[in-house]
């Protein structure tokens, strides 16, 4: 045979190696796609029921790792929030309290302060407990020694939101970057654990359900205060509803 044909029929063959390859690639994607989806859906299931308390209360680290694993549906606009008219002072004091072991644990004196009366919010109360949680939770994790005070008070047409504390404060050059994913202090990184998403999920939250999340630092161990903004709400807004905010 010519060495002209033996190369022919030398391409011919690694072409159709190649052919074949490709289509059993494109089979065991198909199949292992298709054996995945049982699988996944079964976390996604347990996923909600832990997110949604269904198990009971867990602690607010694990809950910031079920956020997590509900972060990429949110910044896609596919998770659903459960809309409803809500008592914002009722829902952060019982938020707050819920963490006050952690504070009494470590000698910090958390104190909260809020109105008699009730300030209506229209929002999906387990992402702004979970919102309120991580905040209060960061106060604790990045102060030693001092106090903790949150605190709820109507500012024109929103409830405004704040935790304060006496602890670390916040470097000049972290916090433009504070609410991105991944960012954490490089001072505490080997003493305090933490994924770096705690409060980019609490501002994919808090943005969702037409709010403001901010923070203010007079700098390194001068404490920080944390704010969230949430419109209040008419007694005539609807009552509830599932929505998706994008």
């Amino acid at each position: 045979m010519p060495e002209e044909d033996k190369e022919k029929e030398a391409l011919q063959k690694a072409n159709a190696d190649l052919e074949a390859a490709n289509h059993f690639k494109m089979h065991l994607l198909t199949l292992t796609s298709h054996q995945m989806k049982t699988p996944l859906g079964i976390i996604r299931g347990y996923t909600a029921l832990l997110r949604e308390g269904f198990y009971g209360e867990i602690d607010p680290r694990a809950k910031e790792v079920v956020a997590m694993i509900d972060l990429r549906k949110a910044e896609e606009g596919r998770i659903e929030y459960q809309m409803q008219n809500l008592d914002f002072v009722k829902l952060a004091r019982q938020a707050a309290e819920e963490l006050g072991h952690m504070a009494t644990s470590k000698g910090l004196n958390l104190s909260f302060e809020g109105p008699e009366g009730e300030i209506m919010i229209y929002g999906d109360e387990q992402k702004l407990r979970h919102v309120i949680q991580n905040l209060v939770d960061n106060a604790v994790k990045y102060t030693e020694k001092g106090f903790i005070h949150v605190k709820l008070e109507k500012k024109d047409d929103a409830a405004l939101f704040s935790v304060a504390d006496s602890g670390i404060g916040i470097p000049a050059d972290v916090k433009p970057f504070l609410f991105e994913e991944f960012i954490r202090d490089e001072r505490v990184k080997r003493e305090i654990r933490g994924t770096g998403l705690g409060l980019h999920v609490a501002k994919v939250f808090t943005e969702a359900q037409q709010g403001k999340i901010w923070a203010e630092s007079d700098g390194e161990g001068k404490g920080s205060t944390f704010y969230v903004s949430i419109p209040t709400i008419a007694a005539s807004s609807p009552e509830s509803s599932s929505v998706s905010p994008r």
